[in-house]
């Protein structure tokens, strides 16, 4: 035992000095090394605000000030995982209020002097789920070849975004919890090797929507250098109303008085998480649909709004202040879709009534123009079979309506700013499933989905799901188009502006109608090449009139302060006034028959 003890000793020691390792101000991280060969290291779970639980819960993060244990952190695993109120895209292991952490990658030859070009990620899943340890956000490959990748966990659901102004809370905690991170970016990645003056911050659907949000606001120069919003999911914020309304509707299934934040923060996590889904409000209005909803600024929903202090404009008429990227894959409501009807007989029952109740429970009265210019008949002639058009038919509209067109104005309100501006179109059908979770017998239907893009953005194109039994690794032709999308991605962290060898990456312009808008395709290889956004005239009305319409779901009532304008919010924008109809548990909402008018003006109506 005598021997055994000094032996054991110095081969732990060892260990800890062959580690790589960061000072900080906080103290020593002790990291890991990358495998299969990579050269590249990371530090996981590294906190950057003070745990929110207690009497921080809903509160805005408070920058974490302690120093570590000993002065030395073991940053070789992942932190708990945010709780969650969704299940895409969930990491395994520990979930926990106390979640603030960050990940990073970065070349093992990394030095504090090195200047590298820096990521900052922000992962997806509606605001309601998702992780810096899910595995498709591994940053091994990213940092072998170049650069620094720092992913920020933000709370998510109520614990992120819920805003209640009767109990003095102010809502997007969340937003908040990704502007702290960055604070923390910009003060402490020179240690790792990068430079705080190359930052990029880039994040995929509810995480595009939110990076786009604060690539709008005045501090986001100060903080990054430039931004890429892939697959941006409704950059239309809820509205301060319906989030007040939803807020007070989940305060009283918990059994708290809209005015008591300390009993909002006495419950528990399983009692807030049963609220949320147990409150029929959360379930009416537009855009409630299971599976295959098109929220709309009127939808309850735990999500950014225009708070007046932190999101003090809308940010669609605001537009990102440094050069942004903004894109979206050909197929992406065919995720949703095909998760939904994930056998093949629930495919085989679709008809022409699930695709009408499909556009009514989304747009109302609004379906009948949309169904004319997406005719059913059409797309079950293409497809050769009134099952597979349908499905088609709803992940057209899906696309086009909740990501497409979502981009373009994104990228329209950008450009006007004067600042450059880049789009692009993910065409490229994978060989392999991207996700567990998506049915196998339908791998060929899915193309390019949501989420098919990331797996080329950070270079994880080998696939292994134990569950399944199952693995797949991507061609070389695959991986051509992955080195491609990682290098510009690279190069607008390093220049802010996406120029790279052999790939010419025409810059966005405003054109007449929209239908022949520079961009990059990204199918087999990569290609520069002209984008048809013309149908997003459409939803532009579609969408400002829902949005501007007074019509609002019924619900919990508030009292009169909780919805007038605060130096905390903003007040609620009047528009047309509109009356709801009743059908079945569902309210929805009314479009003024005036529309038709409106789109007929932009020649939309077939």
């Amino acid at each position: 035992m005598k021997l055994i003890f000094p032996f054991t000793l110095y081969s732990l020691l060892g260990v800890v000095l062959a580690s790589p390792s960061v000072k900080i101000e906080a103290g020593t991280l002790q990291g890991g090394k990358c495998g299969d060969g990579k050269d590249a290291v990371y530090y996981k779970g590294i906190p950057f605000a003070e745990p929110p639980i207690g009497n921080l819960r809903f509160e805005p993060p408070k920058t974490y000030t302690k120093s570590y244990s000993n002065g030395i952190l073991n940053a070789t695993t992942n932190a708990p995982t945010c709780i969650q109120f969704g299940d895409d895209m969930v990491p395994s292991g520990t979930k926990s209020e106390d979640c603030l952490y960050l990940n990073i990658w970065t070349p093992a030859t990394a030095t504090k002097d090195s200047k590298l070009p820096v990521k900052v990620w922000v992962y997806g899943g509606s605001d309601k789920s998702g992780g810096i340890g899910y595995p498709l956000y591994d940053g091994c490959n990213l940092a072998n070849d170049g650069s620094i990748l720092v992913s920020i966990n933000y709370r998510l659901g109520p614990l992120g975004f819920m805003a209640l102004n009767t109990a003095g809370i102010y809502g997007n905690q969340g937003i908040q919890d990704v502007l702290l991170g960055l604070e923390w970016v910009q003060k402490s990645i020179a240690s790792f090797g990068g430079d705080p003056k190359k930052v990029l911050l880039f994040g995929q659907s509810a995480g595009a929507t939110d990076v786009f949000t604060i690539a709008t606001l005045s501090q986001a120069p100060s903080l990054f250098s430039s931004v890429i919003a892939e697959s941006i999911a409704l950059p239309s914020l809820v509205s301060n109303l319906t989030l007040q309304k939803t807020s007070a509707s989940v305060a009283q299934v918990l059994k708290c008085d809209i005015n008591d934040k300390s009993c909002l923060q006495s419950k528990s996590i399983e009692d807030i998480q049963h609220a949320v889904t147990s409150d029929p409000f959360m379930y009416k209005g537009l855009g409630t649909l299971n599976g295959t909803s098109v929220p709309n600024g009127k939808t309850p929903k735990f999500w950014p709004y225009v708070d007046g202090t932190i999101i003090k404009e809308n940010p669609l008429s605001r537009g990102a202040q440094v050069p942004a990227i903004i894109g979206y894959n050909q197929q992406e409501g065919m995720m949703d879709t095909l998760t939904k009807y994930n056998s093949a007989a629930a495919v085989k029952a679709l008809n022409a009534t699930d695709y009408k109740t499909f556009l009514q429970g989304n747009f109302g009265s609004a379906s009948q123009i949309i169904e004319k210019y997406y005719p059913l008949s059409a797309f079950i002639a293409a497809a050769g079979s009134t099952e597979f058009g349908v499905l088609e038919a709803i992940a057209t509209v899906l696309t086009d309506s909740e990501f497409k067109c979502a981009g373009y104005q994104s990228a329209r309100s950008s450009a006007r700013n004067n600042v450059p501006v880049w789009v692009y179109e993910f065409t490229h059908n994978s060989t392999c499933a991207w996700l567990p979770t998506m049915p196998s017998a339908f791998l060929k239907y899915f193309g390019a989905a949501h989420t098919a893009e990331i797996p080329y953005v950070f270079g994880n194109l080998n696939f292994d799901f134990p569950a399944d039994n199952t693995t797949c690794n991507g061609t070389k032709a695959e991986w051509d188009l992955s080195k491609k999308m990682m290098s510009l991605w690279t190069a607008m962290a390093e220049n802010a502006k996406p120029a790279i060898e052999g790939v010419k990456w025409p810059e966005f312009e405003i054109t007449k109608n929209g239908s022949q808008t520079p961009g990059l395709i990204f199918d087999n290889s990569t290609s520069s090449g002209y984008i048809d956004f013309q149908v997003c005239k459409l939803w532009d009305q579609i969408g400002n009139t829902i949005n501007l319409s007074n019509a609002t779901s019924s619900g919990t009532p508030l009292s009169s302060s909780s919805s007038s304008s605060t130096k905390h919010t903003a007040s609620p924008t009047s528009g047309i006034a509109t009356a709801p109809s009743q059908t079945g548990n569902s309210v929805i909402l009314e479009v003024p028959v005036v529309l038709l008018a409106i789109l007929a003006c932009f020649n939309l109506v077939i």
